[in-house]
C-alpha cells in the first residue's frame, strides 16, 4: 500500500509541478498606458474629386488606415494620422511579348492611376453614447502617380513595372463623422462612417488616355494640372481598448 502511495506520488508532484510552472509562465498580458490609449480604423473610401480636378478625372475606390491615440482619460481629445490608397482610373490592353517571339505568347499591359493622401491632426470625439459624432482637421501631403506594369495572360503576377508619372503637393483636411459601438467588452469595436474634405495645392497627374503610344516603341504623356480638391467618404471599423 505505501510503496503504491509512493509510486503515484512520483508521478504526480511531477505533473502537478508542471502544471503549477505553466501556470506561472502563461500569463495575462496586461496593456499598458499606451495600449490603452490607442486605437486604429480600417475604412473602404471613395474619393469624389471637385472643381477643375473634378472635371478632368472620375471618381476613385480604395483603402484608409487610420491611428488615433488619446490625450485624455475618455478620449474626447485624440491625434490622428491617416494613410490611403486609391485608384481612380485604370486601362489595359494585350500585345505580343516581343517582335521576336511573335503572337504566340502574349501580355497584359495595364496603366493605373493612383492617389495616396496623408494627414495628421487633431480630433474631438463624444465619446459615450450609442452614437459618438466626431469631427477633425489637419494637415499632410498627397502624391499622384501613374503606374504600368506587364504580366502574362494566364499570370496574375506582374514581372515588369515603370513609373510613368508622379507628383506631390501639401494638404489641408477637415472631416467627421460617427462612430456606432457594435462590441465593448474586452475590445471595442465600432462602425466608421464619415467624411474628409482634402484641400489639396496644384499638381500634376494623368488619367486614362493621357499616354499615348508611338511608333518605335515611343509615347507621348500629356499630363494635367490643377488644384486637388476632393471628398473622401469613409465606411469601416474601428478596433481599441
Amino acid at each position: 500500500m505505501l510503496a503504491h502511495s509512493v509510486r503515484l506520488a512520483a508521478v504526480a508532484i511531477p505533473v502537478v509541478a508542471f502544471a503549477l510552472a505553466a501556470q506561472d509562465t502563461i500569463r495575462v498580458h496586461v496593456p499598458n498606458e499606451f495600449e490603452r490609449r490607442s486605437s486604429g480604423a480600417l475604412n473602404l473610401i471613395q474619393s469624389r474629386p471637385s472643381g477643375t480636378l473634378g472635371d478632368n478625372i472620375g471618381l476613385g475606390y480604395g483603402i484608409n488606415g487610420t491611428y488615433l491615440f488619446r490625450l485624455d482619460q475618455r478620449g474626447v481629445f485624440s491625434l490622428r494620422a491617416d494613410a490611403g490608397f486609391l485608384q481612380y482610373g485604370e486601362e489595359s490592353k494585350h500585345v505580343p511579348l516581343s517582335s521576336t517571339v511573335g503572337g504566340r505568347i502574349q501580355v497584359k499591359v495595364s496603366t493605373n492611376n493612383n492617389i495616396v493622401p496623408l494627414s495628421i491632426g487633431p480630433q474631438l470625439t463624444w465619446p459615450t453614447g450609442r452614437v459618438r459624432p466626431y469631427a477633425n482637421a489637419g494637415i499632410g501631403g498627397q502624391f499622384f502617380y501613374t503606374q504600368s506594369s506587364v504580366q502574362g495572360d494566364d499570370d496574375s503576377f506582374d514581372f515588369a513595372n515603370t513609373t510613368n508619372q508622379w507628383d506631390k503637393t501639401l494638404t489641408w483636411v477637415a472631416g467627421g463623422g460617427v462612430y456606432v459601438p457594435v462590441y465593448e467588452r474586452n475590445m471595442k469595436v465600432m462602425l466608421d462612417i464619415g467624411a474628409q474634405y482634402v484641400a489639396g495645392g496644384r499638381a500634376q497627374y494623368l488619367k486614362p488616355g493621357s499616354i499615348e503610344d508611338l511608333p518605335n516603341s515611343q509615347i507621348r504623356i500629356t499630363p494635367m494640372e490643377s488644384e486637388t480638391h476632393m471628398v473622401l467618404v469613409r465606411l469601416g471599423v474601428k478596433i481599441g481598448l
